[in-house]
């Protein structure tokens, strides 16, 4: 009889705790929205090489790097470029800082030296270890990116074995080929993400 009463008790405390849990407030969807917005604010801030992080304009990104860089203009883009190659993972590379309204955009490594297809899968590795799993990049994206800065830098079937990446932050990383012997890192600022590369004028 004990063992039956106590049974019973016990039943009587299961549904009483998952009747708690069921009758709690429902979860809306500003609930939902805020809490992936906390968690965005609570994401580490993407930081490139020696300090650089985006929105910094070009006195501040030169006076970080403190190498010589070459200074161009295309459009509405502001661009520096190394004078001679920097030292990526275990291999050298041209470095390229893309700022609009002199404020950090994107970011481009371009390889242009012992581009084996061996380096490509070491960089790759490389790439997983800071941001994780890779997924296939659309050529198109990459070069929609980039047409930005210089229109028809990149010919879109020259663009291949695409990858991406997306940081904490939202900062997109891609690695491809863009020509048949040279391959590059391209780094999107977030903020540049979802925006629309249309005229929208009247629309």
């Amino acid at each position: 009889m004990k063992r039956i009463i106590a049974m019973v008790c016990g039943l009587a405390l299961l549904f009483s705790v998952c009747g708690a849990f069921g009758e709690g407030t429902p979860v809306s969807g500003s609930s939902i929205r805020d809490l992936v917005t906390t968690e965005q604010q609570q994401a580490k801030p993407f930081s490139f090489r020696n300090g650089v992080s985006w929105a910094m304009n070009q006195q501040q990104v030169i006076a970080i790097e403190n190498i010589p860089m070459k200074q161009s203009v295309s459009s509405d883009w502001a661009v520096l470029i190394s004078e001679s190659p920097v030292q990526v993972s275990r291999f050298s590379a041209d470095l390229v800082y893309m700022f609009k309204q002199d404020a950090l955009r994107m970011i481009t490594y371009e390889f242009t030296q012992d581009c084996t297809s061996l380096n490509y899968q070491y960089l790759t590795g490389a790439l997983c270890s800071v941001y994780g799993d890779s997924r296939e990049a659309n050529p198109l994206i990459i070069k929609g990116w980039m047409d930005r800065i210089y229109q028809n830098y990149y010919q879109q079937d020259l663009i291949r074995s695409a990858l991406e990446w997306t940081a904490e932050d939202g900062t997109s990383v891609f690695l491809y080929y863009f020509t048949p012997e040279k391959y590059a890192i391209l780094y999107v600022c977030p903020t540049n993400n979802g925006a629309s590369s249309y005229e929208t004028t009247g629309l």
